[in-house]
């Protein structure tokens, strides 16, 4: 087994509840669903399940026709916010099915992931950038990057639960392919009592239990493959073990 040093990792929980309804509030040809009834159903809905928001905004109106969707932004506290998908699932004359998923914009999450990692790490941090936000299917992943202090880090985050409006994701620390190939090599360099040429991985590996990348290490003039799989994810350590490839 070996132990490579890496940020800590997090776990964060957005809160909602369960949404489907009826509306009937028509505009023009179409029945649609006006964005205060939104607001209002979303609201009563939160509120209901105990968790009063601060705010609900809805930029615009959920036309009433199946597969249309509507986003609108939820707070629930200054470090708490997220972005449920309004979806219409059926329309009846002027009745209007719909449900909602929870979802992260590119903006909530950035602010999320930072807050996870500075109060795991107990220290700031300067930056997260994501490419995009955060949708609500388990295994659904983003990809980031973590500025603390001038270090920049990689990050993914990755849905495990989703039930209702709640959505849990774990902010998975990750080691670059650079930092697998180094530390490969410095423990080959142990182990041997001789430091290999060169040592190439497929990737970066994920700190996830079970989560492997494969590695082609040079030693004039004979070369070796290895798998290497994480073991245990410990705070801030990645614990991963290598066998020969077959």
């Amino acid at each position: 087994m070996h132990t490579v040093l890496t940020a800590v990792g997090a776990v964060a929980t957005v809160w909602a509840v369960v949404s489907a309804c009826d509306a009937s509030v028509g505009t023009g040809s179409k029945p649609a669903v006006g964005k205060e009834a939104l607001q209002n159903d979303i609201a009563a809905r939160l509120a209901n399940a105990g968790q009063q928001p601060q705010s609900v905004t809805c930029e615009h109106d959920l036309v009433g026709e199946v597969g249309k969707t509507a986003r609108c932004a939820v707070v629930m506290s200054s470090m708490n916010s997220f972005e449920p998908v309004i979806t219409v699932t059926g329309v009846d004359g002027n009745t209007i099915n719909y449900e909602m998923s929870p979802a992260l914009s590119k903006k909530q999450l950035e602010k999320e992931v930072s807050r996870l990692v500075s109060d795991a790490a107990h220290a700031p941090v300067a930056s997260v950038s994501y490419e995009s936000g955060l949708e609500s299917e388990v295994g659904e992943t983003s990809n980031c990057e973590v500025d603390q202090g001038g270090l920049k880090l990689p990050r993914t985050v990755e849905v495990n639960t989703v039930e209702g409006l709640m959505m849990k994701f774990d902010v998975v620390p990750v080691l670059t392919k650079a930092e697998v190939e180094s530390s490969l090599l410095n423990d080959l360099a142990i182990q041997t009592r001789r430091r290999p040429d060169s040592a190439r991985c497929s990737g970066n590996l994920d700190g996830r239990p079970g989560n492997t990348v494969e590695c082609t290490v040079v030693t004039a003039p004979d070369t070796a493959s290895f798998v290497l799989m994480v073991t245990t994810v410990e705070g801030d350590k990645i614990n991963y073990t290598y066998t020969p490839r077959p």
